[in-house]
């Protein structure tokens, strides 16, 4: 649990007080739903852990699959209701698949969260360090590099990104914030797609 009235319950597995209540962790479930806040729905929040590591690295490995953290923007008052993908999706996947695990070059990792993305979103002129293209790059030392962000400590910013740019303009310099915001919406091309033949 996560966020639960009861504090002594927070940081917890569904096990861990089902254990200490001497209830099954069904009975536990139940319970803490009904002794839970009236105005969200399961009286609480927790975290599910139902992905397969074993899983994780064989889609890691996969040459077409794009990285991507499904996060938006979070700040350290949102609570502990921030996942930790907000911080340390594109780290770990360098770190801790590639590096650690082996089950991907590192220049395949970043592959995977650069051009290939940006090939998939057809957005032409990003993604590769190349002339005409816009200057987004990170500089990231390959001894540090690692997620911090835990679930139940989310708001930790990964370690050795030491430069970021977006656009050419520093963002992140010298692993501080820059305050600088040269970002802009992107969206991919339209392009028309050739009629279906009749059918019948």
């Amino acid at each position: 649990m996560f966020d639960y009235p009861d504090s002594s319950v927070v940081g917890k597995s569904v096990a861990d007080i089902a254990a200490a209540r001497k209830l099954s962790p069904v009975e536990t479930a139940i319970a803490l739903q009904l002794e839970g806040r009236a105005d969200r729905a399961g009286g609480g929040r927790m975290r599910g852990f139902s992905m397969n590591e074993i899983d994780m690295e064989a889609f890691a490995a996969l040459p077409w699959v794009a990285t991507a953290s499904d996060a938006g923007i979070a700040l350290p008052e949102d609570g502990p209701a921030v996942h930790a993908r907000y911080y340390g999706t594109f780290p770990r996947k360098i770190r801790h698949y590639a590096l650690d695990r082996g089950v991907l070059s590192v220049e395949d990792a970043v592959r995977s969260m650069t051009s290939l993305p940006a090939q998939i979103m057809r957005l032409r002129d990003r993604g590769l360090l190349r002339e005409g293209f816009a200057a987004d790059v990170v500089v990231f030392d390959l001894d540090r590099i690692r997620d911090a962000a835990t679930f139940f400590q989310p708001h930790q910013y990964a370690q050795g990104i030491d430069h970021v740019l977006v656009n050419g303009v520093p963002v992140v310099d010298g692993g501080r914030l820059t305050g600088r915001l040269p970002g802009r919406v992107l969206t991919a091309p339209r392009t028309s797609r050739p009629a279906l033949p009749p059918t019948g």
